[in-house]
């Protein structure tokens, strides 16, 4: 399998995500200077919850409809299934959120939400159902188009009804109008058709989903756990300020999400055919671009994470701590989530299962404790603690498979290339805290733009691999 096509197939997904990180920065950015730290803390709770509900309606189903799917044979009847499940599991999940509104309105921080918390996670539901067809199908492009589509959408809707003087409410119907646009789209990308199913087909997906319901907890849980324990010592000003820390280092993250989702359903489909030799080498070769984001990250962070949250209002100016040990976080996550991925297209997903234990476990005992003991930056920490954790668990396990080598000498030289820019920025920025936004950006941009180059100039690979996307599409140009 050539790799170039692989990673064109990832940088393809990486831009569909960088546009979906943009229009989700817009979105946060509008709020913060649009309505409060308040009104984006009872959001933020609202969508915690709201992920939370759909845990109960997937237990695991869409990650093992991505993988039945991927393996080529009765997609149909494999997506419909996981559609009927889905639905089915929703009823149960709506009658209690019925009988607890009170309690969620409460927790959450107004008594508007509870109406569209279901509208909102039925939505939810249809899309991600979809896009579990579409990544499937091979398509995690298009997948990724439908989130950008949301995002859009969701933000489209607020700029209108924000600004009319609708507040939270035009906020949460933003939400809602988002999920049903990206759905429509979904449905005319998804070539896959509603097939009657049989017992086996439910039987499969259970069997799989039996140890991958772990994974879908995790993810969530490594999304939302800190806010949802926040909800619960913290008031809704204070966990705005951390989503939107959050949101700010989501883009560190995108290329290696990108990397691992297209990697997903390659190796899924190669594993069918035994097929190992190229599976190390498709694995060894992506770890290579993994962390090409989060490390130069984790440098531009310390310099530049107080004046960029300025940007969205002083009162945001708090979290610049947080926001550095969150992008650790994001390291972590990006070398974690690959090994996982892998795992999981060979078919284990019991070792899976195990890590993912440990890390809900961990992650919610950490976060309660220090949430309590030292507050909300005690989440950051709790967070990316566990996260070490599993992305030394997956490691551990990824290794009882595969026979494989880290490519040391060129992560070290992207840790070489980000000291080289944080020099550089440390000899460009004054020595202040309050940068102008203009000039935050602009800095920001200069120090990318070194970055990028060293990276180029030190690691042989990438500067190959650059090169032969660029002739690639220059031939096609041509043509």
């Amino acid at each position: 399998m050539n790799y170039t096509k692989i990673l064109r197939s990832s940088l393809g997904t990486f831009v569909t995500r960088v546009g979906l990180s943009v229009a989700v920065f817009l979105g946060i950015f509008y709020l913060a200077v649009a309505t409060t730290p308040v009104v984006l803390g009872i959001y933020s709770l609202f969508i915690a919850v709201i992920r939370a509900l759909d845990l109960l309606t997937n237990v695991g189903i869409t990650e093992a409809a991505q993988k039945r799917i991927s393996e080529g044979t009765e997609r149909d009847e494999y997506f419909t299934a996981t559609l009927v499940v889905r639905l089915g599991l929703f009823a149960p999940v709506g009658i209690s959120v019925a009988i607890y509104h009170q309690q969620i309105a409460t927790y959450i921080g107004s008594e508007l939400v509870v109406p569209f918390l279901f509208a909102g996670s039925f939505a939810f539901l249809v899309r991600k159902t979809i896009e579990s067809g579409l990544i499937g199908e091979k398509k995690v492009a298009q997948a990724g188009l439908l989130q950008f589509i949301y995002a859009t959408g969701q933000l489209a809707s607020w700029i209108f009804l924000v600004s009319l003087g609708y507040g939270l409410f035009g906020v949460l119907v933003g939400y809602v109008v988002g999920q049903l646009v990206a759905s429509g789209v979904g449905m005319i990308l998804l070539t896959l058709r509603l097939k009657r199913p049989t017992i086996q087909h439910f039987r499969s997906l259970f069997e799989f989903a039996k140890y991958s319901w772990v994974g879908a907890v995790t993810t969530q849980s490594w999304i939302w756990t800190d806010t949802l324990v926040l909800g619960i010592f913290v008031v809704p000003s204070f966990i705005g300020v951390y989503e939107l820390g959050w949101q700010i280092t989501g883009v560190l993250f995108l290329l290696a999400s990108a990397i691992s989702s297209t990697l997903f359903a390659n190796i899924s489909e190669l594993s069918v055919h035994d097929e190992a030799e190229r599976i190390t080498d498709l694995l060894e070769r992506s770890l290579v671009y993994t962390g090409i984001l989060a490390i130069p990250g984790m440098v531009g962070g310390m310099i530049f994470a107080e004046p960029l949250l300025a940007i969205f209002g002083e009162e945001y100016r708090i979290g610049a701590t947080v926001v550095v040990v969150l992008i650790l976080s994001r390291v972590f996550h990006s070398y974690e989530v690959v090994f996982g991925k892998v795992i999981n297209a060979l078919d284990r997903p019991d070792l899976m299962f195990r890590t993912n234990v440990v890390f809900i476990l961990f992650n919610l005992v950490f976060n309660v404790l220090a949430v309590a003991t030292i507050g909300w930056l005690g989440a950051a920490l709790a967070t990316t603690g566990a996260m070490v954790l599993k992305t030394g668990l997956s490691y551990y396990y990824i290794r009882s498979l595969l026979t494989f080598s880290i490519p040391i000498q060129e992560i070290l030289l992207e840790i070489l290339s980000a000291l080289i820019m944080g020099f550089c920025l440390w000899l460009l920025v004054p020595v202040s805290s309050s940068l102008p936004p203009f000039e935050t950006i602009v800095f920001i941009g200069v120090g990318a733009a070194i970055y990028a180059a060293s990276v180029l100039i030190l690691v042989e690979r990438i500067r190959v691999a650059t090169a032969d996307m660029f002739r690639t599409l220059l031939l096609r140009m041509e043509t």
